[in-house]
This record gives structure tokens, sequence and C-alpha cells, in this order.
């Protein structure tokens, strides 16, 4: 019934940083504090990032923010059905031409017609998918897009073309289904084959899912597709819609969070994959197990996520916790199963711990690698970032250096 559907590689949550050249150590030390110019940072830079870096709008990064800003709004595996906990890939799409990579062929036309703006689209699974690997055989699956057009009737017109067109890839076998709770969705399956589409035109945006089960229920697949919308729907509702001069008008970093990480090579234009501010969701559709990340982020009180860095290369992390308090929760659940070695703490780094994980694990015959060799986490105030390594001198300046970065920061 979909005739190309793109597998969606999770982005794996063991990442690193980028080193760079030209150190300098700001800022004074408040009462209780160390003065962080005594730190060994190496030539890690500890200044904010916009001493170095100037956010000039444009259409295109505009549309990145805007994917961004819609990623906090499209639902995660476990808010659909608690069976669903396991993160399988998200991508954000700014192209007609992107977009229609995860739709039937022909919808490129569809997009282009009814100038769609952009889109996300993210997955989960009821078993863990192996990196480098498909879903095990008969795992359930779904699959949420969430594409947002100039007005709602661009809106209900691509809804229904883009329904024609995956109709027609078998029309000789598909059968329209009618959700009695989504009268004006769109959705249909193919007797015999354990999957469902459906498209729902709900304002200015336009929701597709694609929902995957053991065996062909239709009962079970019509259940999942209206679970998802039941979920979906109200995020939408909180989400008022951006026109393009609204695109244009998007900050770069509202809440702050780039602006405190390490960020050796001072690069920030807005990227999902090197340079990412949102709030818990946008961490959530990164990981596997997001049952057990959801938890960790709200006995923290969670509500903000950022990235910066490549994950080759190594991003830090930072996360925004409730208070204090809360931040000292995550911080010391923060490295979990993925770096269990034990490692001593860097030297005069205040709130910093450190973890060694495994050099490499057999997932079926294949042996994987993960990322680096060493992750610290750093906690100040109500803050928690993370630094990785495959050497640990080169861990401890980073750590010493993003310590520094939070405190310079403040203001």
């Amino acid at each position: 019934m979909i005739s190309r559907r793109i597998r969606l590689g999770a982005i794996a949550l063991a990442a690193t940083a980028l080193t760079g050249c030209g150190s300098h150590v700001g800022g004074t030390a408040l009462p209780g504090e160390i003065d962080v110019r005594t730190l060994d940072v190496g030539n890690y830079v500890t200044e904010p990032l916009e001493t170095r870096f100037h956010y000039y709008p444009s259409l295109h990064e505009g549309v990145v923010l805007a994917a961004m800003r819609l990623d906090g709004q499209v639902v995660t595996g476990p808010e659909v059905d608690p069976r669903f906990r396991y993160a399988t890939g998200s991508k954000h799409f700014d192209t007609a031409a992107e977009a229609a990579g995860i739709l039937a062929t022909g919808s490129e036309s569809v997009l282009r017609d009814n100038q769609m703006l952009f889109g996300f689209a993210a997955s989960s699974a009821d078993q863990p998918k192996p990196q480098y690997h498909d879903l095990p055989a008969g795992a359930g699956s779904i699959l949420t897009f969430v594409m947002q057009f100039p007005d709602a009737a661009a809106a209900s017109k691509a809804a229904a073309d883009l329904e024609r067109v995956d109709f027609q890839v078998a029309a000789d076998a598909n059968q329209t289904v009618s959700l009695a709770k989504y009268t004006d969705a769109h959705t249909h399956w193919r007797p015999g084959i354990p999957t469902m589409g459906s498209f729902l035109a709900h304002g200015s945006y336009v929701v597709n899912t694609f929902t995957t089960w053991k065996e062909p229920d239709l009962a079970e697949l019509t259940d999942l597709t209206q679970k998802i919308y039941d979920a979906q729907v109200p995020l939408l509702d909180a989400l008022k819609p951006v026109d393009r001069e609204g695109i244009l008008r998007l900050k770069w970093d509202p809440d702050g969070m780039l602006r405190q990480q390490l960020n050796p090579d001072g690069f920030g234009l807005p990227y999902f994959e090197s340079e990412f501010s949102g709030g818990e969701r946008g961490f959530l559709h990164r990981v596997n197990d997001q049952e057990h990340w959801r938890r960790v982020l709200a006995d923290s009180g969670v509500d903000r996520f950022a990235l910066s860095g490549f994950d080759f290369e190594g991003p830090s992390l930072l996360f925004r916790a409730r208070d204090a308090d809360a931040a000292r929760t995550l911080w010391s659940a923060i490295l979990g199963t993925a770096y269990p070695g034990a490692v001593d703490a860097p030297p005069k780094v205040p709130g910093a711990r450190c973890g060694e994980g495994p050099v490499a694990y057999d997932v079926d015959g294949y042996v994987e690698t993960k990322v680096k060799r060493y992750r610290c986490a750093i906690v100040y105030r109500r803050y928690v970032a993370t630094v990785d390594s495959d050497q640990l001198a080169d861990v401890y300046q980073r750590a010493a250096a993003q310590y520094a970065l939070m405190a310079n920061s403040t203001w």
C-alpha cells in the first residue's frame, strides 16, 4: 500500500564533542563557587557562543527552527500506547522532495502544489531496534509524520490528494477504512497485509500515520491509528501554526541553551544533527528506550534539551531541570547503563562525575563500537551537561570547560 518508506535511523544518545583551538576563561566567581579561571580547560573556549557566532535569519534556517519547534509537539511512542516504548528513528523535512521520500510515489507534486512548509516524522516500536539492523520479525511499529501547510484549505486538499496517490499504488487491493472517532481522516488498508495508512487534516497541519502490527488485524490497526490521533491532535492544538514571515522571526536560541554548551568550532547554525534546541521530546525522539528516559526526565522536571556537535564527532548534551535539587537527581542517573565503568571525577571540577563505556558489544553476530570511551556529567544550578572523549585527559578538560561555560553564561 505504501511504495516507499524510509527506515528512520535513531540518533544515538552516546555523543562526543569537537576539539578546537584558542582558549580564554572569563567570568567572576560568585560566593560559594570556584574561580573557573583556575580550571584546566586546555584549548577549549569557555565563553558563551554568542561571543563568537551571530545568527542571521534566513528562510532556510528559519524552516529548520520551525521544524525543531514542531519536533516538540510530535508524539512519542509511550504517549500513544505503552507497548511502543522504543524509538526507532526521527527526521525533519524542509523540502517536498525530502518529505515525499517516506510517502507513496507521486506525492512530491502534491506537496509542492499545496506548498508544504516543513514537517517532522518519528517512529516507535514494541521491540528495540538494534543499530544498523532492521526491527525484529513480528515487531509492531507506528510512524507519525506531521506536516504544516500555509492554511487549512491547503492542508485539507493535501490530505485528500496524498491519500488518493497512496491508494492508487494498489487500487485493486486496497480498501477504504472509516475511523469512528475521526470521520474526516482518509484511511485505507490492504486485507491480508498487517499495515494501515491514514491522513488527517487538522487546521494547517496534516498528520500521516502508518501502523504495522504482528498480523493483519483490522480492529487492532484501526485502534492504533485512532490512538495516534488521540495523542497527536491535542499537541497540535497547542502549537500555533507559523507563516513564512513568522518563520523568519523565530528565535535562534530562545531559552539560552546553546550559548551554554561546549562548542569548540563556534558553529551555531540550527541543524537537527548538530545544533538543536527544543523540549523534552527533542531528546526522547533520539533515544532507544523512550519510556525509561521519559521517567528519568519527568523525575527531574526537565523542560528543555539541547545538543551541540555532530554525533560522530561528539555533541555536548544539555538539560534544564526543574530546580537545582532536581538537576542533582538527573545528574546521578544520566550516565545510566551506557557508561557503567568507574572513573575518577575530573580534578577540581565541582559537580562532575565520569564513566567508561564498553569498547564494543555484539548484536546478532555484528560487533558494534560505541562512539567514545568516556563520558562526564556536570551539574550547575538547574542544568546538567555531558561531554565525551576517547581520552581521559581530554574528557577532563572538556568537563572543566563545560562547567566554566555554564558559570560564564548566567547573565
